[in-house]
């Protein structure tokens, strides 16, 4: 490695790492919730273990990261019972839902979250995904070195500049977890790029006992031999991560890890669909928001518009960007009846005895067509007429929808404007030298 790779290796982990007394603050605050939390169990008479997840507990944080505090119950606990007691003790927190609900916890720069689980006995003993958190943890510590978890921070933030880390579903990027093992496959950030850089799609790094089909990206989980780690990783984020490891060079490595942020905005014809929600857990809205998202373009498409792109965002409310080719259609479409030899052609035919304003039918081929009317030619009002017949989720208010364009796209938040692009690349796509 050469002195200035090396030096540039050191500049990231020093913007990336927490200070000493920075760390202490937010290891003692941890450690204030966990008593308290004991505290709580005596009081309330429940009877659970405290356990220290995530990247805090294997040494692999960086700034930013979230604290993950668990409740391991060695039986059956009732989920909502416990949320009830934890939110009367911090009534700051935010509740949230993953498998089942956990309390949020925000701070001044991180968050702690308060998640209630099962205590298994092993990778395969287990009752909901948080359950296998334990032997995570304790993978990483028996199997990392120091200098191994200095590379995992390394990648984390590689991962964070290009848009491809988290695995919450909003992004479907790479968990902490994935660039870990990434880590201990292949030692160092450096070998991990080197070897990205020449990966396939699909790419099956590991062989399991199950097949995961469908999957862009196999790596076996080794706590758990079943379980595939990057199954939520998008082939778009996949893709997003090969190009940048090809591209990828310390002499510009600015670029990826701290990409300077722009400003940009919705195209003319773009439409956005606000819709309101009574819980806004992105968990459980970004979901339903793609499949409505995937309904109402199936609808715009039947009646002649084009979306030429759309995307999904949480932000107080969910938010869907629909991008057309054009915002207006034409008068008139074409409706193409049966041909003439069908059985289905008299009653065709009955239905267009008199025609439409523009003529009568007239034969295209060997079918019978009407040049006809168009009901709605304005993509905002399509959009408003489709909507209430989709079935929402109880999360939103479906009452209190809104369909914005024109000149009130400026009204979205800079947040989804900057970003409904997504995954989209940055300015190191620049950066061809060695291609």
């Amino acid at each position: 490695m050469t002195d200035i790779n090396s030096s540039n290796r050191m500049a990231v982990l020093e913007a990336i790492m927490e200070k000493p007394n920075a760390r202490k603050k937010v290891l003692a605050r941890i450690e204030e919730v966990e008593a308290r939390l004991l505290d709580i169990g005596k009081e309330e008479g429940l009877k659970f273990e405290i356990f220290l997840g995530g990247s805090y507990a294997k040494g692999t944080d960086i700034k930013g990261s979230d604290a993950d505090i668990f409740m391991l119950f060695p039986d059956d606990f009732d989920a909502i019972k416990v949320l009830k007691v934890l939110k009367k003790e911090f009534p700051e927190g935010r509740e949230e839902y993953s498998d089942h609900p956990y309390l949020m916890l925000p701070q001044k720069s991180f968050s702690i979250d308060i998640v209630p689980g099962y205590k298994a006995t092993s990778g395969r003993d287990l009752k909901t995904a948080v359950d296998r958190t334990p032997f995570h943890v304790k993978f990483v510590q028996e199997n990392f070195s120091n200098d191994m978890k200095d590379e995992v921070r390394i990648l984390k933030q590689f991962l964070k500049g290009i848009g491809s880390y988290g695995a919450e579903s909003s992004v479907q990027g790479f968990s902490g977890y994935l660039a870990e093992l990434l880590i201990y496959r292949f030692k160092t950030f450096d070998d991990v790029i080197s070897n990205a850089r020449k990966w396939k799609i699909p790419c099956i790094l590991d062989k399991g006992k199950k097949d995961f089909n469908g999957a862009s990206l196999v790596i076996i989980d080794p706590v758990d031999s079943d379980r595939n780690v990057a199954a939520n990783v998008s082939i778009e984020n996949l893709s997003t991560f090969i190009l940048a490891s090809g591209l990828f060079t310390w002499e510009k490595w600015k670029d990826f890890f701290f990409p300077e942020k722009k400003e940009f905005s919705f195209p003319k014809e773009a439409v956005v669909v606000f819709i309101p929600c009574r819980k806004c857990n992105e968990e459980v809205l970004i979901p339903n928001l793609r499949r409505i998202s995937s309904v109402l373009r199936g609808e715009l498409e039947s009646i002649g518009f084009r979306v030429i792109f759309s995307s999904v965002f949480v932000e107080k409310g969910g938010y869907i960007v629909v991008v057309p080719d054009a915002v207006k259609l034409g008068q008139a479409s074409l409706h193409i009846g049966p041909p003439v030899t069908s059985q289905n052609i008299r009653s065709f035919l009955k239905k267009w005895k008199d025609g439409t304003p523009f003529g009568m039918p007239f034969m295209v081929g060997d079918r019978v067509c009407v040049l006809r009317e168009r009901e709605v030619d304005d993509i905002s009002h399509a959009i408003a007429g489709i909507l209430p017949k989709i079935k929402l989720s109880s999360d939103f208010d479906q009452n209190r929808m809104i369909v914005i364009s024109g000149k009130d796209l400026g009204k979205v938040p800079a947040s989804v404007r900057n970003g409904f692009l997504f995954p989209s690349l940055g300015k190191w796509v620049g950066n061809l030298g060695d291609v």
